[in-house]
């Protein structure tokens, strides 16, 4: 079997492979090109993908970012959400992404919208993505601001972080106590090392009574 008919024969195998795993995921679900490189040599796995996203089998948000797409009766085709495209991004790095800036300040729930820029630090990764109605900015960064990375902690860090320590009062840290739930404060100290020295205080007035 010659090099191209053996590459095409491994291509259509990834193909049927990796629609294997976007079905058990279920539609919506987003990949990164990167989660199947175990199936495949490269050059198959590239083909798999363009033959894929050809025939309208996935849908293609960014290089190497595809979309298992989902329908809705009424909408028609349904947009990739936030969560799904940073979760597929986060599951290639080797340090969970930490939310940054007003997006931190939106899953905390002290900012009411979504941020039409969503700003995300990385150990490895520097990517700008547009989705119809928000920009994902990734940016490589220093190991010191992706403290607590995948926890509580590091979203509050750098939640205060972009606020400044003039705008974390008593009023701030009573509707941080009534939007994050107990059993999750109780992460925060242990991870009390991890923030500036400015925040700790702050920090204790978070731990849940009695720790």
């Amino acid at each position: 079997m010659n090099t191209e008919l053996r590459l095409a024969e491994e291509a259509k195998s990834t193909e049927h492979q990796i629609m294997a795993r976007m079905r058990r995921a279920g539609r919506g679900s987003v990949w990164s090109a990167a989660q199947f490189r175990g199936l495949a040599q490269r050059n198959a796995l590239d083909q798999a993908l363009n033959r894929m996203y050809r025939k309208g089998l996935i849908r293609r948000i960014s290089h190497g970012l595809y979309v298992y797409p989902q329908f809705h009766t009424m909408l028609g085709e349904v947009t990739a959400t936030v969560a799904a495209v940073l979760h597929a991004i986060d599951m290639t790095e080797e340090i969970p992404l930490v939310p940054s800036g007003e997006y931190a300040c939106f899953l905390l729930g002290i900012r009411r919208d979504m941020p039409s820029e969503i700003a995300m630090l990385s150990a490895t990764t520097t990517r700008d993505i547009e989705l119809p109605t928000v920009r994902l900015r990734i940016r490589k960064t220093a190991p010191r601001y992706l403290a607590g990375a995948g926890r509580l902690s590091g979203v509050l860090i750098q939640a205060w972080r972009h606020l400044g320590s003039k705008n974390i009062d008593d009023v701030h840290i009573a509707m941080l106590r009534q939007q994050i739930p107990a059993v999750s404060r109780q992460t925060l100290q242990p991870d009390e090392g991890l923030a500036p020295a400015w925040m700790h205080a702050h920090l204790r007035q978070l731990y849940p009574s009695g720790t």
